[in-house]
């Protein structure tokens, strides 16, 4: 039996969310055409047709490619936003001039 790789956990949010560059860079690949116009045409490829309805198990396969890629898709655009506790603090001393 061949000897198993270990198991390696994910890199947590946190670690992604403190390198602000890398968040800027990943907005601005997911912004740019070329990779709209690669996403769209993945998610078209991949979604359910007239001919996938006639057998069930292809249906299936198909529905399950498409959800796939847009979780995928979607997860990515979710790491471009940073959650509430990450945002940068404003200093409320600056809007006093407002008031």
């Amino acid at each position: 039996m061949p000897k198993q790789k270990p198991i390696t956990p994910p890199v947590p949010l946190d670690r992604w969310y403190r390198d602000l560059s890398a968040v800027e860079e990943l907005k601005g690949i997911l912004d740019s055409e070329a990779f709209q116009k690669a996403a769209a045409t993945l998610k078209e490829l991949a979604g359910p047709s007239f001919n996938t309805l006639q057998n069930p198990e292809s249906n299936g396969m198909r529905h399950a490619w498409y959800a796939g890629y847009r979780d995928a898709l979607n997860d990515l655009h979710k790491l471009t936003k940073l959650p509430s506790d990450k945002q940068p603090n404003i200093n409320a001393d600056e809007w006093t001039h407002i008031e």
